[in-house]
């Protein structure tokens, strides 16, 4: 694979990267750039007499935040929809993703290309992409503010679980879902997340109550 040194100043990002990576550990980054340089090439593809960055936007800034005039770079000649796929792909391996920036770039990629040839070449299942989708109950138009929330949300980026459930765990988690689902407004978005919320507040309630209980009993016995 031939690197291809080429000047900082030629380079930009693009417009749809979804990560964002803490704060903390882009001073990681930049301490060990500044130290040992770039050792991991930015992917990038021509873009009239310069490059637009498919992989790679955070330690392209962390080099021209140093002073640095040329970045190593592997030249791509990726379409618009391959870029936005190989960005979802690789960044998925580092930072995190702000949802509304994700489901954005989905929502884009959907215009083209069917959710399930995107799940058979994205990091998530079909599933997690209609879920992701149902998060922005999209407009006809969207786009505007889309920067805007996706500032507010980096703050404090939201938290993704994963776990490994057997089929009838799953099934069960999701009738539980579904029930409690029933309680939310017609258009909530991130339906899901919103659900699993209900389902573990109800649970901690419960709980409460029967610690209370079990409290009184204990008293009682021993009056």
């Amino acid at each position: 694979m031939e690197i291809t040194l080429i000047k900082t100043e030629s380079i930009v990002p693009n417009e749809y990267n979804p990560n964002v990576v803490p704060v903390d550990i882009m001073a990681k980054i930049g301490a060990d750039i500044a130290q040992k340089g770039l050792v991991e090439a930015i992917i990038v593809r021509r873009q009239g007499d310069g490059y637009v960055i498919v992989d790679g936007e955070h330690r392209w800034r962390i080099c021209k935040e140093l002073g640095m005039e040329e970045v190593p770079c592997i030249i791509k000649d990726y379409d618009d929809a391959e870029a936005k796929i190989k960005t979802i792909q690789l960044n998925y391996m580092r930072g995190q993703a702000v949802p509304i920036r994700l489901a954005s770039l989905i929502h884009d990629l959907n215009k083209e290309i069917p959710l399930a040839d995107l799940a058979r070449r994205l990091p998530y299942e079909e599933p997690q992409l209609l879920d992701s989708l149902d998060l922005l109950k999209l407009p006809e138009g969207f786009g505007q503010g889309v920067e805007v929330k996706a500032q507010e949300e980096a703050g404090e980026l939201p938290t993704v679980v994963s776990f490994v459930l057997y089929k009838d765990q799953m099934d069960t988690m999701e009738e539980a879902l579904r029930i409690a689902g029933k309680e939310l407004p017609e258009l909530t978005k991130n339906r899901k997340a919103m659900a699993m919320t209900l389902v573990c507040a109800e649970y901690i309630e419960r709980q409460g109550v029967k610690a209370q209980n079990e409290a009184v009993v204990s008293a009682d016995n021993n009056a």
